[in-house]
């Protein structure tokens, strides 16, 4: 029997099973390799995906470029060299029925702006053929992981993590995690300690997951030595019925994770942290509950919830922030929470996404990231500009306040419906983001090309600094923010400003009410008189106040946008 027939079989067999049970919890098997709802079927509105919307104010790229589906990404600046970025996906090139799962990957040189020409990470032997839902992460050295849920002939789900030392060229070399012996491990993701303070845990890798098998529930298991090695796994959840976990670290170590569970119509949003480098873990928390949402692009009807945390140093230093979906307003929105003491308690869930509430449109599959100056971004899909919740979009939310208030804004420069040619490749379950510096990576699966295989890999270049220009060397005497001009404007203006040292600088567009409607400068500027341009377009027309904060020094000025 020919290698690709025995994997055939081996993918009969596993897809055939019946991995569930009778019991009120929503996850009882592997959400990747189980038989999916019979109701969920391709979306008849397969290749009707090149209608435009809105146009988008940032470029896109198709970075995995391949007639095949691709999908599920992740991406990760590197934590050495932030010009190096690395995306990976799960890819379906080497067949699609039956479904051959491997690792796609491409790199950036540039931040983000270009890409490499996408490839696949080499499978591991004839035992391992097969991988998924691969995750990046990097540590301070510069070495790129991608930590992935690895397919065995035997039929077993194993944790599998591979490693570029060369930021994500090649990759020669991987490390077996944990798996065999009747577990099945599944939905894993990875984080590594970035801090800059006081955290003994400097660069370790955690990587925490759902296994089906002994004990069940959510596993957590660390590295030391730059992946060569992993602990035995711990118990972070108190049981099994749960998916999706998600993880981050604090300014001391700590080391957070979240996931969800509940019922066919209730999502429980679960948090629980380790306080000594994920030896231990303590009670479960529930941080949200709410009506289970009706995810149509997603056959598996899973959605993640994401946390990150403040480690800026600054003045939300340990803030912790989480986002999911829920339906709790009748149809799919994006909710966020913060937590200003480590988890101990946490804010009122927050509407993330502003369109009209309960309009029966589809937000989901959030993720977020907040970058080294304690900003927040958050990825999601949306259908509010679509004919259906098939038709769908990758959007944007920023805050620069701690998630008091964000600003949308639509990454997608086209529109698609949502499809999949079978439930064993599916859409997917999550996107990604990372956030550095002035710089938002963002990845998720598009099919603007039309019909219901094509999927592609696409990013959107996001660059904050765009538009803000040095226009004098001179060392100013002190800060300044000088009134924009021309004013009245339509629909762009410049502001001009000046720092008389290398300081964080923000400034920030307000409507008449106070709402925080634009970002201007949002990063780090040497001593010298900068000249930013402001793009009123999204905006009506009105009388608007731009903030200047930096160091403790603010000033604000009006300005009218007439159009």
């Amino acid at each position: 029997m020919n290698r690709k027939l025995s994997i055939s079989l081996i993918l009969v067999l596993l897809f055939s099973a019946n991995l569930f049970s009778q019991d009120n919890k929503r996850f009882q098997g592997p959400h990747d390799f189980y038989p999916e709802n019979a109701k969920i079927k391709t979306s008849p509105e397969a290749g009707d995906g090149n209608y435009a919307f809105l146009p988008s104010p940032y470029p896109n790229y198709n970075i995995s470029n391949d007639p095949f589906p691709q999908n599920e990404p992740s991406v990760k600046f590197n934590a050495k060299y932030p010009n190096r970025v690395l995306a990976a996906w799960r890819d379906f090139r080497t067949g699609v029925s039956p479904a051959l799962r491997r690792i796609g990957y491409s790199y950036s040189t540039d931040g983000g702006t270009t890409w490499s020409v996408s490839q696949l990470i080499p499978a591991l032997s004839p035992n391992h053929p097969l991988a998924s839902d691969p995750v990046v992460v990097s540590d301070t050295n510069g070495i790129f992981y991608v930590a992935t849920v690895s397919l065995t002939t035997a039929g077993g789900l194993e944790l599998v993590v591979y490693k570029s030392t060369d930021f994500g060229v090649t990759f020669t070399s991987f490390n077996f995690v944990s798996g065999g012996s009747g577990n099945d491990e599944d939905k894993e993701w990875m984080i590594c300690d970035l801090t800059k303070g006081s955290s003994p845990y400097k660069n370790h890798l955690y990587i925490t997951w759902t296994r089906f098998g002994t004990p069940q529930g959510i596993l957590c298991t660390k590295s030391t030595n730059s992946g060569l090695n992993w602990s035995a796994p711990v118990q972070v959840s108190n049981g099994g019925g749960v998916q999706g976990s998600d993880n981050a670290i604090g300014p001391n170590g700590e080391l957070y994770a979240v996931w969800v569970g509940g019922t066919s119509t209730t999502d429980i949003i679960y948090f629980d942290k380790s306080t000594n480098g994920g030896a231990s873990f303590g009670t479960d928390v529930i941080m949200a509950q709410g009506t289970s949402p009706n995810i149509p692009i997603t056959s598996s009807q899973v959605t993640f919830p994401s946390i990150d945390c403040d480690i800026s140093g600054g003045p939300r230093n340990g803030y912790v922030y989480t986002v999911w979906c829920d339906a709790r307003n009748g149809d799919p929105d994006i909710f966020f929470v913060r937590s200003t003491n480590g988890g101990t308690n946490w804010s009122a869930p927050l509407r993330v996404n502003n369109d009209s509430t309960g309009n029966g449109k589809l937000q989901c599959w959030p993720w977020i990231s907040v970058n080294e100056q304690g900003n927040i971004a958050v990825l999601y899909y949306d259908s509010r500009n679509g004919t259906s919740n098939t038709n769908i979009e990758a959007w944007l939310a920023r805050s620069t306040n701690g998630g008091l208030t964000f600003v949308n804004e639509k990454l997608s420069s086209v529109g698609f419906t949502a499809a999949w040619p079978n439930t064993d490749v599916r859409f997917g379950d999550y996107i990604n983001v990372d956030y550095s510096g002035n710089r938002i990576a963002t990845v998720w699966t598009d099919l603007r090309a039309g019909g219901n295989s094509n999927q592609d890999i696409y990013t959107a270049v996001v660059n904050l600094s765009v538009g803000i220009k040095k226009i004098s060397e001179t060392t100013p005497g002190n800060y300044m923010l000088e009134q924009n001009y021309p004013n009245p404007f339509n629909p762009a203006t410049k502001i001009n400003f000046s720092v008389p040292k290398n300081d964080y600088v923000k400034i920030n567009v307000y409507d008449i009410n106070g709402k925080e409607v634009a970002t201007v400068v949002n990063g780090y500027y040497g001593a010298g008189t900068y000249s930013a341009e402001f793009d009123g377009t999204k905006l009506t027309s009105g009388i608007y106040f731009y903030r200047l904060e930096v160091n403790g020094f603010a000033d604000s000025k009006k300005m009218m946008l007439i159009k």
